[in-house]
């Protein structure tokens, strides 16, 4: 398992300090170091990590209002904070952090750290268990999520796909459907399809603005908006389902 991890301290020898820490870890790559949260924000328009180590203290910044930000902006994002002073873990909680660290990093607390991104990790690559009731055209079914491959809208109708069968659910506008399924890790890939995230095996740039998704389970190919392609494969790396 790849971690891809990022820091933000506004102390350079800080930052020499945390990378030589994690590069005891092979599993862990530095993909970014920033001393401002502007910086931060630059890399995260274009790029994804899955852990933020962060100081608590950075300049005239509290970094419990940069991670209050972020919560907003890439909640998703995984935190550790850095500092100096163990008395501010108490008012750090509230973030959900990994841990808190205290400089200079243990060896043996990094470790504990680590391994604690690792389940995190797991726990995201790993559909949310539920079952569902959709109506159908005659009576309802019970579904469970991790069986859906995509929903399609076509002719006014909406149909469910699963490995082995082709529903017609009815009384659904997408917009419903897509509010229904988003919290289970479905997304709106088109304005006609929703797409299991964690059944998208591939995404592919066919040229002439043409996006597609190969989906796990089904030998069709689901289209993407052009619109919604860059924010779907943000989605999926987020998940580490596949990478920027």
């Amino acid at each position: 398992m790849n971690i891809r991890a990022i820091i933000l301290d506004d102390d350079p020898n800080s930052h020499k300090a945390a990378c030589s820490a994690l590069a005891e870890f092979p599993e862990v790559e530095v993909v970014g170091r920033f001393v401002s949260e502007r910086e931060l924000n630059v890399f995260l328009e274009s790029s994804s990590a899955d852990v933020l180590f962060l100081d608590i203290e950075i300049g005239e910044e509290f970094g419990f209002s940069v991670a209050r930000r972020l919560r907003k902006t890439h909640p998703k994002l995984m935190i550790v904070f850095l500092t100096g002073h163990s008395s501010y873990a108490i008012d750090g909680y509230d973030f959900q952090p990994v841990n808190f660290l205290t400089k200079p990093i243990n060896p043996v607390k990094l470790a504990q750290t680590v391994e604690e991104i690792k389940k995190r990790m797991k726990r995201n690559t790993e559909q949310r268990r539920a079952q569902l009731m959709f109506r159908l055209l005659q009576g309802y079914r019970v579904i469970d999520v991790r069986d859906i491959l995509f929903i399609e809208r076509s002719d006014r109708k909406n149909f469910l796909y699963t490995e082995s069968e082709k529903l017609q659910i009815t009384g659904y506008t997408m917009r419903e459907l897509d509010e229904m399924l988003s919290e289970y890790g479905f997304f709106l890939c088109h304005q006609s399809f929703i797409v299991n995230l964690y059944r998208v095996e591939k995404l592919r740039d066919a040229g002439r603005q043409v996006y597609e998704a190969e989906v796990r389970g089904t030998k069709a190919v689901v289209p993407v908006s052009r619109n919604r392609y860059d924010k779907l494969k943000k989605e999926l790396s987020e998940l580490g389902i596949i990478e920027m």
